[in-house]
């Protein structure tokens, strides 16, 4: 299967990767362990033109969240029991470790971008139910009304 094989790419390309950073110096690299190319085409097109390594990171995802890749994620992926959808997002800064996430977040489309907006904009690091929904109030995040 696809899967199977790109997990055993994974290693080489974990090794080639450290050995480019060890010949150039930084390197910038794209990882996707889904088969999600769009995501990991967008992420790489962001470093490509400047971009940073989190809004590579964030608009990567956020293709993944606007097409609800392989069905569970995304508005409208895989509904709760009240057949709502709950979007849950956590976003990382490897070399400062700073993180942000929300969980059970409602009526919202991009879940990544309100998780890096608690990350660089609060002090907690993950945000869950009413309290991500404040926050993305605050930070004027587009509320969907119906689908």
């Amino acid at each position: 299967s696809f899967k199977l094989r790109a997990m055993a790419y994974f290693p080489v390309a974990v090794a080639l990767c450290a050995l480019l950073t060890l010949a150039l110096g930084s390197v910038p690299i794209v990882i996707n362990t889904w088969p999600f190319t769009n995501a990991t085409a967008k992420a790489w097109s962001v470093l490509a033109s400047g971009g940073s390594r989190l809004d590579a990171i964030e608009q990567g995802c956020h293709v993944c969240e606007i097409e609800r890749c392989d069905g569970s994620v995304g508005y409208g992926g895989s509904p709760n029991e009240d057949g709502e959808t709950t979007l849950d997002a956590m976003i990382m800064d490897g070399p400062t470790h700073d993180v942000g996430s929300v969980g059970c977040l409602k009526r919202v489309k991009a879940a990544i971008s309100v998780a890096r907006s608690v990350m660089e904009h609060t002090t907690q690091t993950l945000l869950v139910g009413d309290d991500g929904k404040r926050a993305k109030r605050r930070r004027n995040f587009a509320e969907i009304v119906s689908v």
